[in-house]
C-alpha cells in the first residue's frame, strides 16, 4: 500500500509571516533602486528592482530585525553571495552603510528575543505597506 504524504495547512502565524515577508522583499529591492539604481554594495546597475535580491545584515531567523528597514540592502547575487561567506565584510559594509552607531543599536536588537520584544504582526504589515507605497511613488516620478 502507498501511503502519500499530505501537507500540513499553514498556521495564521507562517501565513502572515509570508506576506511579510514579500512587502519586505519588495521594499527593500525598490528602495535599492531608488538610491543607487541597483546593488548597493557594487553599483552594478539593475533594469528592475527584481533583478535584485534581499540581503539581511543579521539573520532572518532572528524575528526581532527580520522585517527592519536597517537590516537588509538590495544587493546583486554575487554581492550577496560574498557577503554571506565574508561575516567581517558584511559587517563593514552594515557599518558604513548604517554607520556605526545605527548598526549597534540593530545588532542589540538583534540579540533579544521575541519575549522581551514581542513582535506585533499588523503593525509591521502597516508600515511596510507604507513604506513600499512612499518608494513605488518615488520611482513613478
Amino acid at each position: 500500500m502507498i501511503k502519500l504524504k499530505t501537507r500540513r495547512k499553514k498556521t495564521d502565524r507562517q501565513k502572515q509571516e509570508a506576506l511579510l515577508d514579500e512587502l519586505y522583499r519588495e521594499y527593500i529591492r525598490r528602495r535599492a533602486m531608488n538610491r543607487v539604481g541597483g546593488c548597493e554594495r557594487c553599483h552594478t546597475p539593475k533594469r528592475s528592482y527584481k533583478d535584485l535580491q534581499t540581503c539581511h545584515i543579521h539573520s532572518c531567523r532572528k524575528r526581532t530585525t527580520r522585517w527592519d528597514p536597517r537590516n537588509a540592502f538590495g544587493g546583486c547575487g554575487g554581492c550577496h553571495q560574498y557577503l554571506d561567506s565574508h561575516i567581517d565584510a558584511k559587517a563593514e559594509f552594515a557599518k558604513e552603510l548604517l554607520g556605526e552607531e545605527e548598526y549597534d543599536r540593530l545588532y542589540v536588537l538583534a540579540e533579544m528575543t521575541t519575549k522581551s520584544s514581542p513582535i506585533d504582526y499588523k503593525l509591521i504589515e502597516l508600515s511596510l505597506k507604507e513604506l513600499l507605497k512612499q518608494e513605488t511613488a518615488y520611482q513613478e516620478k
